[in-house]
């Protein structure tokens, strides 16, 4: 029977510590942009009857059954950037990044000069922005934009002439793609706020009709409130297991000694 208990405990010390480290990851990255928090759940470990006369069926602790994500939209914030863009709702970039391709909800984009005098939608991370046809987006620039000070009396011109070039705003917000999943719940994340398709996820698909905004950035999904009522929760409950571990390895040390 302590032997029983003890591995219950144990079970639970465990899942506990597994479910501290995602509140903990949640709360790191309360800043975060895109970052999409996750939840975990548990269940009961399997039930057994030790003796046909038994009536009482026996547990054997808890474990972390899944974790989910929580794909809820969060909080836009304006940042009159023509490189920052927020896919809303469910909606994600794709990124081509070391010759595969993954997904983000980080839409704080610049550019790359990929050969001399073209230059490319990329990320922090070095991955390359990809439009709806699955390519890169060379950006588009508005070019010979004329500065210049008004002409005198005479007709001649004062000071300097300077040509500028500009990113083309609206052409570049046309040509960023945002794509779906079947089941978004189902991605898997693989940091540097990234994630990539599976099984369960299904394929991306491409769609112009999903919503995006250029200037705006998506910020973190985390839930500080939230996170630090789940975190008192989950202190007690490592605290209890603890605690029950700690005694059933007493209870063994009395019984050993009264063997001996």
């Amino acid at each position: 029977m302590a032997s029983a208990g003890f591995f219950s405990a144990t079970s639970g010390v465990l899942g506990y510590q597994a479910a501290l480290d995602v509140t903990a990851n949640n709360l790191a990255n309360v800043n975060t942009n895109g970052f999409k928090s996750s939840r975990a759940s548990f269940s009961d470990h399997i039930y057994t009857r030790w003796t046909q006369n038994e009536r009482v069926d026996r547990g054997h602790g808890m474990r972390i059954d899944k974790t989910d994500l929580m794909f809820k939209q969060s909080g836009l914030r304006e940042t009159f950037q023509p490189l920052d863009f927020a896919a809303l709702e469910e909606g994600f970039f794709a990124v081509e990044q070391n010759g595969r391709i993954v997904y983000t909800k980080d839409g704080n984009f610049s550019i790359t000069e990929i050969e001399e005098g073209v230059w490319a939608l990329g990320d922090s991370s070095g991955g390359f922005i990809l439009d709806y046809d699955g390519e890169r987006i060379i950006v588009p620039f508005v070019e010979n934009t004329i500065e210049m000070d008004e002409m005198d009396e005479m007709d001649f011109f004062e000071g300097e002439v300077t040509q500028n070039t500009e990113i083309d705003g609206a052409a570049l917000m046309a040509m960023v793609g945002v794509y779906s999943f079947q089941n978004p719940y189902g991605l898997n994340q693989i940091g540097n706020n990234y994630y990539e398709a599976t099984l369960s996820s299904g394929d991306a698909e491409s769609n112009p009709e999903l919503g995006k905004m250029q200037g705006y950035l998506e910020g973190s999904s985390t839930d500080v409130a939230n996170e630090m009522s789940n975190l008192i929760l989950l202190q007690r409950g490592f605290q209890l297991n603890s605690a029950m571990v700690k005694t059933y390895d007493e209870i063994e040390n009395t019984i050993n000694n009264l063997k001996s």
